[in-house]
């Protein structure tokens, strides 16, 4: 895991980013700001620093992450380890994932393309809302144990009646979990009795009543929870007032009296299930297994098969022919005969209006009274096979629609690379003009891969053989004056890669060509460049090298400050990749990069 020296500063911001530039050019940022930054590119290290003992008093949070994890998900792992406030940041905006970071507690959202001063000024508004937060979630704290450790029930409502919170000693005595009544009417919940009448007792929430504006108290209750248990209870009314003395809550507490319960006996089985099969939005039938008579039909049966359960008690299947397809119910009679019953087998339902509904049929025997039935479900999948017809056209058009957006951003990027060059006519400065021919090489690489996306049947992935042949030549026609003085050795195997890797891989490309063009034949001597691609032991392996002058002692491409190789390191980190470089000075420079091949996510 990438760690950083963490001096005295505002804060300590672990920034979670797997873009290599916009990680550098952001912790750049913060560090001349003052704060102290650590930079992690994957979820996995991102969770081993949040579990050390490392501190960390902000995450700037990527919400596209390429990882196990994105960076919504991420950030919920990490809440449940560590509570550390955390910004999210994003090149994406649209509602589906707004919705998402709303569900999630955090403290902001910031596009990618932002100024850098506000989002100076959002992390200095976060860290101060957290401090905040922090010292009021300690007394909440202990409020909170003070709530629940008391031997009383406990229920705090609004002055409409609505539990607003309740302890878990008040759970026990009307029998409910606390998802079931929070924000709901407690007198959906509560069943309150005199305990001589079994009179019950309600209140008027809501009407304008002042009987909830002094405490009051009253004895020989008793409560009857959900499943039949009597707890007899001393209840305790009081208000809670505003500043004005105007109601904003209701305190009711229900102290337990030392007598037995009384339970409620259970009710009748077979009448519970009866209720179940009427009420099943499943169509349902029983017939006998002798002869396939029906006994019984639900509601939901009638709908799909328009059938009246007058006319279908006594009568066979047989009987019902109308809507069906033969070769159908033959097929279904034939696997019925086979094995004894039907699995989920297709049966298609048509009307003489046109209607028509496509279903499942299942079959169980089941034993009622000591005979022998048939229950046969029929599953209704009509409008699971619409909606699965829309995705399959959808899905078609998105096809379409992704071609034509790679190529736009193909001509976009070319559109950039054009405006660079104009510009560079205009500069005199030596200096200048190579940032911009950096620049455009830089655009071209991206650009290669989205021409190559356009022009593959596979939206997803890039054929690297053509991608790099592409660039080569094209750097070639960029940089080589002299067609004779530099020669290519390109031997590449083929491969392809999913556009997220293939951009970062295609600028590493990039950055190591540019630079043996630049630096590696002075003096107009040339020779040979050799570009090699291949792939051992499930890893791709790329070796880029020269056989020129080789690299200076001053220069160390390993764990030097040269911009250009600080981004090749960025990048193959991104790769989750190492590189090794091998340098003889007047034999030239090796370099290799090696990552997996198949990416995890």
């Amino acid at each position: 895991m990438p760690t950083t020296e963490i001096k005295h500063s505002l804060g300590h911001i672990l920034l979670v980013e797997d873009e290599a530039i916009l990680a550098v050019s952001q912790a750049e940022f913060l560090k001349i700001k003052g704060y102290s930054v650590q930079h992690v590119s994957n979820s996995l290290d991102a969770i081993d620093c949040i579990s050390s003992e490392e501190k960390v008093d902000l995450i700037l949070m990527d919400i596209n992450l390429s990882d196990e994890l994105d960076g919504i998900q991420l950030a919920k792992k990490i809440l449940e380890i560590r509570e550390v406030p955390i910004l999210f940041v994003s090149g994406y905006s649209d509602q589906k994932i707004l919705n998402r970071v709303a569900d999630l507690k955090h403290y902001g959202f910031i596009p990618k393309i932002t100024s850098p001063d506000i989002v100076e000024c959002m992390i200095k508004s976060a860290l101060k809302l957290h401090a905040a937060e922090q010292s009021l979630a300690f007394r909440e704290k202990e409020l909170r144990i003070t709530f629940e450790a008391m031997g009383d029930g406990l229920i705090v409502l609004t002055p409409e009646g609505q539990i607003r919170e309740i302890n878990q000693k008040a759970l026990d005595m009307l029998g409910y979990h606390k998802n079931e009544v929070v924000n709901k009417d407690l007198s959906s919940f509560l069943f309150l009795v005199q305990a001589e009448s079994r009179m019950r007792v309600s209140y008027a929430f809501d009407t304008g009543s002042d009987q909830f504006l002094e405490s009051k108290r009253r004895n020989n209750l008793i409560i009857i929870s959900s499943k039949g248990r009597e707890t007899n209870v001393t209840e305790t009314i009081s208000p809670i007032l505003d500043s004005n003395k105007n109601l904003n809550g209701i305190v009711i507490v229900f102290r337990e009296n030392p007598e037995s319960p009384v339970l409620v006996p259970p009710k009748d089985s077979e009448s519970l299930y009866a209720k179940v099969f009427q009420l099943s939005p499943i169509a349902m039938a029983i017939s006998t297994i002798k002869d396939g008579t029906y006994l019984d039909i639900n509601p939901a049966m009638e709908s799909i098969f328009r059938f009246e359960k007058s006319q279908v008690i006594g009568r066979k299947t047989d009987d019902f022919k109308a809507w069906s397809i033969p070769a159908q119910i033959e097929k279904l009679n034939e696997i019925y005969r086979e094995n004894g019953r039907l699995s989920g087998e297709r049966m298609s339902v048509h009307h003489s209006d046109g209607v028509h509904h496509e279903v499942l049929v299942f079959s169980q025997a089941i034993e009622i009274a000591g005979e022998r039935f048939v229950l046969w479900f029929n599953l209704d999948v009509s409008k699971i096979l619409e909606i699965e017809g829309k995705l399959a056209k959808s899905l078609e058009e998105k096809d379409v629609l992704l071609k034509e957006l790679q190529h736009r951003v193909k001509n976009t990027l070319a559109i950039i690379s054009g405006l660079l060059n104009l510009e560079s006519f205009k500069v005199e400065n030596e200096l200048a003009k190579q940032s911009f021919l950096n620049a455009q090489s830089r655009i071209m690489s991206m650009s290669k891969v989205y021409e190559n996306l356009y022009q593959s049947e596979d939206l997803e992935s890039v054929d690297l053989r053509k991608y790099i042949e592409d660039l080569v030549y094209s750097l070639h026609d960029i940089f080589v004056l002299n067609p004779s003085k530099i020669r290519f050795d390109v031997k590449l195997e083929d491969i392809r890669l999913d556009l997220k890797r293939t951009l970062p891989l295609g600028l590493i490309l990039n950055e190591l060509l540019t630079n043996a063009l630049k630096y590696a034949y002075p003096n107009e001597k040339g020779g040979d460049i050799r570009i090699h691609l291949s792939i051992s032991n499930q890893n791709v392996m790329l070796t880029v090298g020269d056989d020129g002058v080789g690299l200076p002692d001053s220069v160390n491409i390993e764990k030097g400050n040269h911009f250009g190789y600080e981004l090749i390191r960025s990048l193959t980190s991104q790769l989750k990749g190492v590189f090794s470089s091998v340098s003889k000075k007047g034999e030239g420079l090796n370099i290799i990069i090696s990552f997996p091949l198949h990416n995890k996510d």
